[in-house]
């Protein structure tokens, strides 16, 4: 982790890079694209890049729509509460 912040720019990049790098299955790259940034830096590029995961999401409707994101964030979470209650269940 280093102290120097990246540019607005550079931001992006890094976002764009760590896409590529998944898409590319390549998991030790994603590790470096990340390693060194101050903590301020990578949230902005994993919430970004989770912006990318919600607009994906949104299933053709436009991304800022807020009804969207909500009907998005409202299937996340009861994924989550189902998988969380598979782990609580036990075999």
């Amino acid at each position: 982790m280093t102290e120097e912040h990246l540019t607005p720019a550079e931001l992006t990049d890094r976002c764009w890079a760590v896409v590529t790098a998944a898409a590319e299955n390549r998991p030790d790259d994603v590790d470096e694209l990340l390693v060194t940034l101050p903590w301020d830096d990578l949230v902005s590029v994993v919430f970004s890049v989770a912006q990318l995961g919600v607009g994906m999401l949104t299933r053709g409707a436009d991304p800022r729509d807020e009804d969207a994101r909500a009907q998005v964030a409202d299937r996340l979470r009861a994924l989550l509460l189902e998988r969380a209650a598979g782990r609580t269940a036990g075999p």
